[in-house]
């Protein structure tokens, strides 16, 4: 019988192979679109055989499913220590919200071209992925609604409809990324926009309550 040395090996290296025809079908999905890419294209840029690429996806639909898939995971993950460590005051709220949009912001430009294909033609794969889409825009509501709850619980979040709230702060966030990588704010790094959305989901119009001068709390 094979040792556990080697079980864990033969995993290892099926999940390489996978990962590299999942890192190919990006390229080739970026260069040809969706509904242009082939299979042929995309075995041959991972320098693998159809066989193969058969042995992990059903078909060209079910990759691209599976790109989508890992940026997703890949984003939840960002949140994990926000998790872990539930803030404890406004204060420790906001830094932790800062800072994981940051990092998402970082990943999503290292991946702006797949993301913006995501948006442009994944409506148009089929009502499998149009329900993928749905999904990641309800799971990141119902996070930002965890924490929400967390807040209002804790006192230091006024009592509000959390499900509303949570829906209005994920469309704000997707709108305004999609505006600055459109580049329709142009007087804004990304990182001053993430700080000003942040700031505004926390304290609104209010001039006091961004620290008594309407700036935005540093």
């Amino acid at each position: 019988m094979p040792s556990e040395f080697r079980k864990q090996a033969d995993a290892r290296r099926r999940e390489q192979r996978r990962e590299a025809l999942l890192d190919a079908a990006a390229a080739v999905f970026v260069r040809r679109g969706y509904h242009g890419a082939l299979v042929s294209e995309i075995v041959s840029e991972a320098g693998a055989g159809q066989g193969t690429f058969y042995r992990y996806f059903r078909d060209k639909q079910g990759i691209f499913e599976a790109l989508f898939d890992r940026f997703v995971a890949s984003v939840f993950a960002e949140f994990s220590e926000m998790s872990a460590n539930l803030p404890r005051n406004v204060e420790e709220y906001r830094a932790a919200s800062v800072a994981a949009i940051r990092r998402i912001a970082a990943r999503a430009e290292g991946n702006r071209d797949l993301l913006m294909l995501f948006v442009r033609e994944g409506p148009t794969v089929g009502e499998a992925f149009e329900r993928k889409l749905r999904g990641f825009y309800d799971g990141l509501a119902a996070l930002a609604r965890g924490y929400l709850d967390h807040a209002i619980a804790g006192g230091f979040a006024r009592p509000c409809h959390a499900d509303a709230v949570s829906q209005a702060l994920v469309g704000m966030a997707f709108w305004m990324a999609q505006q600055w990588w459109h580049g329709r704010v142009p007087d804004l790094t990304i990182e001053r926009l993430i700080e000003e959305m942040v700031d505004f989901a926390f304290f609104g119009f209010g001039r006091s309550a961004a620290g008594g001068d309407g700036g935005t709390v540093r």
